[in-house]
């Protein structure tokens, strides 16, 4: 007999839904359930026979739909989205010095901010409810973008010491370090965790960019700092030829990033590694057994580098701790997980030549509870649990890319969501227990507006760039002369 539920204060109950909790036995599937919500916190998740919903001030039906965790995305730039398909098909040396560098160089803080919000609408729209936002001055992106926004954010500031003029450089032309630099983004980093100290959507990491734009002695003040906090550093490690060749031009031929951060004490819990794609098995290994978690940028890595992250090796024989991240717009061009989870699995059955790599189930939890173990979260997100925070979005199976939909004797609908979906299908999602989108309209801005500033600001970044970036001299160029482009 089944005790059924009645709690006095309900602000939000979804009824007769898929319930995908990401909690206990598989997926934590549930057929026919209800998910109740008082203020921001999650108050039932179970069968709806077991729930009295009356007391719910507002409930919604959600025959027909998946109700799940909302997606997490562990390594996010927004600010440079207002590039989107500006320094795609070109060779990886190419292209931050020669692709994106010109063109950044010409990207105001008023551009960034309206890129930001662009990207912050793309995930939402798609179900991704928590972004670990990184990028220099990122404050400036909290308090215009995501507390107005009511969006969930890992603010993590960018530090490095390198001069942001390099298009002149060759690739094997090492970087001139500037500690001064480096000392004031480190102090910028702090600032960020006092002036966000105690905000609930609002979380701080430390960004330090990557092992080649750095010296050893700030990395290690960074990981002191990030433990002493109780926090992570949040590193772009082993990322490619670019890298390997700046590493072994300073510290040696025989020397690689993962290498010269075991010589140092700086592997282990307090790190994310993003990317990690020029790391070999052994390395892999080190890291795994280290507890370092991987932010896998799949899509952009595939088309900057032409490389396949190694995360189905990571998390399948490893047992290392992952979650996808969509990087940014120059890159794969788009800030969509539900796209990130099927390139994913795509990518490790071609990788390793076996369609049993990284099932849709593996991906689904890539994108919801172990992208929020990766960034520390997971206590409070990432699953639909009693307790946890109301982050969760609703999923319309009647669209004809997932229908149709059975149940037995298996549900189809967990392959469906990965390899099917688009993101477009996400109709209703909330943070904290808030509604930021309902019936696929977003309740907080003009989208309109938005996109006509968007389509105004890039046109003249571009046109302002189109010297530099002709005499950066990268390959897209001569596709823009022969008319590809």
């Amino acid at each position: 007999m089944y005790v059924r539920y009645q709690i006095n204060m309900v602000s939000l109950a979804i009824i007769n839904t898929w319930l995908l909790t990401m909690h206990g036995p598989g997926l934590g599937i549930v057929e026919n359930g209800t998910l109740a919500v008082e203020n921001e916190t999650i108050v039932y998740a179970g069968p709806s026979d077991r729930f009295n919903p009356s007391n719910a001030d507002s409930i919604i039906d959600g025959t027909n739909h998946v109700t799940m965790p909302g997606l997490v995305n562990t390594h996010f730039h927004s600010g440079m989205t207002l590039l989107r398909g500006g320094a795609q098909d070109m060779p990886e040396i190419e292209w931050m010095n020669r692709g994106v560098g010109p063109l950044g160089a010409h990207v105001n803080h008023d551009d960034s901010l309206i890129g930001s919000k662009l990207a912050v609408v793309e995930g939402l729209r798609s179900g991704t409810t928590t972004f670990a936002e990184y990028g220099a001055n990122v404050a400036r992106l909290v308090e215009n973008v995501y507390q107005p926004f009511g969006v969930r954010v890992v603010a993590t500031e960018s530090i490095n010491e390198i001069s942001s003029n390099r298009s002149h450089l060759k690739p094997s032309d090492l970087y001139e370090f500037d500690p001064l630099k480096g000392d004031a983004a480190l102090k910028q980093a702090e600032e960020l965790f006092e002036n966000f100290r105690g905000e609930d959507l609002v979380s701080c990491m430390y960004g330090p960019q990557a092992l080649d734009m750095m010296s050893v002695e700030l990395l290690t003040k960074i990981r002191d700092r990030a433990v002493f906090r109780g926090s992570k550093m949040h590193l772009h490690l082993a990322q490619g030829e670019r890298e390997r060749l700046q590493i072994q031009g300073r510290y040696g031929a025989d020397v690689s990033t993962v290498s010269l951060l075991r010589q140092h004490d700086l592997l282990g819990d307090f790190l994310i590694g993003a990317h990690c794609h020029d790391t070999d098995a052994p390395e892999r290994e080190l890291m795994a057994d280290a507890r370092v978690s991987m932010a896998s940028c799949q899509s952009s890595i595939s088309m900057i580098d032409g490389i396949v992250p190694p995360l189905s090796h990571y998390v399948e024989e490893l047992g290392g701790t992952a979650g996808l991240g969509t990087d940014q717009a120059p890159g794969p061009g788009n800030h969509n997980m539900f796209r990130e989870m099927r390139t994913a699995s795509l990518l490790a059955k071609i990788t390793h030549q076996d369609p049993t790599r990284l099932p849709a189930w593996k991906s689904l939890e890539l994108a919801t509870i172990a992208g929020a173990r990766v960034l520390d979260l997971d206590d409070i997100i990432g699953s639909l649990e009693v307790g946890k925070r109301a982050d969760l979005i609703t999923i319309n199976l009647h669209h004809p890319n997932l229908s149709p939909t059975v149940s037995r004797p298996f549900r189809n609908f967990v392959p469906n969501l990965v390899y099917s979906a688009s993101g477009a299908e996400v109709d209703n999602v909330f943070i904290n227990g808030r509604q930021v989108m309902a019936g696929g309209k977003l309740s907080f801005i003009d989208e309109s507006s938005l996109l006509e500033d968007a389509d105004e600001r890039a046109s003249l970044i571009f046109a302002r760039a189109e010297s530099d970036w002709r005499n950066a001299g990268s390959m897209l160029v001569r596709h823009v002369d022969h008319g590809h482009l």
